[in-house]
């Protein structure tokens, strides 16, 4: 019993001065770096609802919409079938609205006017459907 109590003992002690030396490297103005606000860069990815059940463990469509650019950039990482994607503003107008062959395409770019507005994005295939919304 006592030479299992001293084992701890030193076995602690030796973790302990491990860590607190590795820590110690002779700077006395360490810090943790503060993290960037966007971690992606220049780009904000869109958050999409799916409606239809997925299978799939990943989500077959990305969208990010891209600062100071005004673009909606969507990935398709899945074939889905033919993808309607239709976008509307907050009036209801039409901004966007194509059909796209998930088999063949990688994905579409999706341009918007130089406006703040909120932006309405519902997605429709065969296997798959999502809506999703854009604040700018």
């Amino acid at each position: 019993m006592k030479t299992h109590f001293i084992l701890k003992t030193i076995l602690l002690s030796f973790m302990l001065t491990f860590s607190v030396s590795a820590w110690a490297d002779g700077n006395s103005n360490d810090s943790i770096p503060p993290l960037p606000e966007n971690p992606f860069g220049n780009k904000i990815g869109i958050p999409l609802k799916d409606l239809k059940f997925q299978r799939s463990p990943i989500d077959p469509i990305a969208a990010y919409y891209y600062i100071g650019e005004y673009t909606i950039d969507m990935e398709f990482y899945e074939n889905i079938g033919t993808a309607n994607i239709h976008v509307v503003n907050s009036n209801g107008a039409v901004i966007y609205n194509f059909t796209h062959d998930t088999a063949i395409e990688g994905g579409c770019t999706i341009f918007l006017p130089p406006n703040r507005d909120c932006y309405y994005i519902q997605i429709s295939a065969p296997r798959y459907q999502a809506t999703g919304e854009l604040r700018i």
